[in-house]
C-alpha cells in the first residue's frame, strides 16, 4: 500500500510522549521526515531514536514553545535543513486539575500560555512558508472538554474551546491559500496526563471509553493526508461512550 506522506515534512509539538510520540511514530511509518519538538529533552531523545527506527528523516529539537524567538529559530532552522514545513501538528498542552476558586491567577496563565499562545505563536511562524507553497496541513489536539466543559478543569477545558474556536477561525482565513486547518477533539486517552488525573477511576468506574495515543495518530493521519482533501476548519470528536 502507498504510504500517505512521503516527502513531506511534520512538525509535531509534545512529541517527547503520549499522543505526540504516537502521531511522530504514525507520521514516520507513512514515510514523512519528522521534526520532534518539546521541553523533555530526554524522553524527546528516547523518542526520537524510536522514530528514526523507522527509516526517515527524524530531527529532536528541545525548545519552549512560548518563546517566541525559540519558536521562530526553530522554524528557520527546519526550512533551511527540510526545504519546507508542510504540516504542522500542536500535540503540546498541559492541565491543573482544582476549582476555579482555588486556582492563582499563575496556573491559569500557565495553562492559557501553553495550551493556546503558543500554538498561536508556531502558526504564525509556519504560516508564511506555507502561504507561499500554496498548501499546508495544520491540525491542533484539543479535547472533548473544548465540547463541554469539564468541572475541576476550567481554565484547561477554557483553552482547548479556544484553540477549538480559534482554528476554525483560521481553516476560514486560509482556504484562500491552500491550508487545511483542523481539529481533534479525544475523549480520555491512555497517556501520563491522564494516569494522573483525579477523573481517571471515576471515567473507568463509570464504564467510559478510554482510548490509546495511537488511535488518535490514526484520526491525525486522515486529517494532514490527502485521504481528507478538501476537509477544513472541521473537529473530528474520539470520544465514545464519554460525556466529555
Amino acid at each position: 500500500m502507498k504510504k500517505l506522506l512521503v516527502g513531506k515534512t511534520a512538525i509535531v509539538t509534545g512529541a517527547a510522549r503520549g499522543i505526540g510520540k504516537a502521531i511522530s511514530l504514525k507520521f514516520a511509518e507513512e514515510g514523512a521526515n519528522v521534526v520532534m519538538l518539546d521541553i523533555l529533552e530526554k524522553e524527546l531523545n528516547e523518542s526520537k531514536a524510536e522514530v528514526e527506527a523507522l527509516g526517515t528523516k527524524v530531527k529532536a529539537m528541545a525548545l519552549d514553545l512560548t518563546v517566541d524567538k525559540q519558536v521562530q529559530d526553530m522554524v528557520d532552522t527546519v526550512v533551511k535543513e527540510f526545504g519546507t514545513v508542510d504540516i504542522l501538528m500542536n500535540c503540546a498542552g498541559i492541565s491543573r486539575e482544582m476549582p476555579l476558586n482555588e486556582m492563582p491567577m499563575e496556573t491559569w496563565d500557565k495553562i492559557l500560555e501553553i495550551n493556546l499562545r503558543s500554538v498561536v505563536l508556531i502558526v504564525k511562524a509556519v504560516l508564511p512558508v506555507m502561504i507561499q507553497n500554496k498548501s499546508g496541513n495544520i491540525c491542533s489536539i484539543a479535547s472533548g472538554a473544548a465540547l463541554r466543559g469539564l468541572p475541576g478543569s476550567t481554565a484547561y477545558s477554557a483553552s482547548k474551546a479556544a484553540l477549538l474556536c480559534m482554528s476554525q477561525a483560521l481553516g476560514d482565513e486560509q482556504r484562500p491559500n491552500g491550508i487545511r486547518v483542523n481539529v481533534i477533539c479525544p475523549g480520555p486517552v491512555d497517556t501520563e496526563m491522564f494516569q494522573k488525573s483525579a477523573k481517571r477511576e471515576f471515567i473507568l468506574q463509570a464504564g467510559g471509553d478510554v482510548f490509546t495515543p495511537e488511535t488518535v495518530a490514526n484520526g491525525a493521519l486522515y486529517l494532514v493526508s490527502d485521504l481528507s482533501m478538501g476537509v477544513s476548519s472541521q473537529v473530528l470528536t474520539i470520544r465514545g461512550f464519554n460525556r466529555w
